[in-house]
């Protein structure tokens, strides 16, 4: 008997979401949900008889368009993120070690500061959904103006590569085409968090990555803070 439902939505940005549901109770939640995928979660959600309960964001987003506020409001459901992320629309601030029930299971909120002050990942059943923190080969990049590199490398190293090593990845961006990983892969194959990678060589490192910094970014970031859409 299925007991669970999930979809991975990929959009042209490279940005992916997450569905995610109770195949008894048919309560859902999306994590990451982007304007660019919005006619797909509302045919999936109404396609398969769901009620969606929450939008989830692992943080205010800088690199595409949120559409948790749109699908808030569409839908009547409830904003999940971290109080740092500072969204106007915000009706569920969670931090480490909450629980968000889809159904009767819990979902996990752990905090993984670094790509953000506010960045967050949920851990729910075998996977765990790493946004911007930690991707399919890489870590995140470090070019906001509250990222902080040595905490990147310390929410990855102490929070989540010590997860099982069955733990699937399923991260919020794609990385050289690869849009889920498992903790066993990242420890062995992770450039960036390898085992002799030291805090000075990774802080140099993601520093050198923000060099190269957008500066739409921060406009989507404010359109997102400001929940416009």
């Amino acid at each position: 008997m299925i007991t669970v439902i999930f979809r991975q939505f990929c959009t042209a940005d490279k940005e992916i979401s997450y569905l995610l549901a109770d195949a008894v109770t048919r309560q859902a939640a999306l994590i990451d949900a982007n304007v660019l995928a919005v006619k797909e979660y509302l045919e999936t959600i109404e396609n398969m008889d769901l009620t969606l309960l929450y939008v989830m964001e692992t943080h205010a987003h800088e690199s595409h368009r949120s559409a948790s506020a749109l699908l808030r409001k569409q839908l009547d459901t409830q904003l999940v993120a971290h109080k740092a992320a500072q969204l106007d629309c915000t009706d569920l601030a969670v931090g480490d070690e909450d629980c968000v029930f889809i159904g009767e299971e819990c979902t996990r909120v752990i905090a993984t500061p670094g790509h953000s002050r506010c960045s967050l990942c949920f851990h729910w059943r075998d996977r765990v959904f790493t946004g911007h923190t930690l991707l399919a080969g890489k870590s995140g990049l470090c070019q906001r103006e509250d990222s902080e590199p040595a905490d990147m490398l310390k929410s990855i190293q102490k929070k989540l590569l010590t997860l099982p090593d069955e733990t699937l990845i399923y991260p919020g961006r794609i990385n050289e085409n690869r849009c889920v990983s498992s903790i066993a892969q990242e420890r062995t194959d992770n450039a960036d968090v390898k085992t002799d990678m030291t805090k000075e060589m990774f802080i140099q490192h993601k520093r050198q990555e923000a060099i190269n910094k957008d500066t739409w970014q921060q406009d989507f970031l404010f359109a997102n803070q400001r929940c416009n859409y």
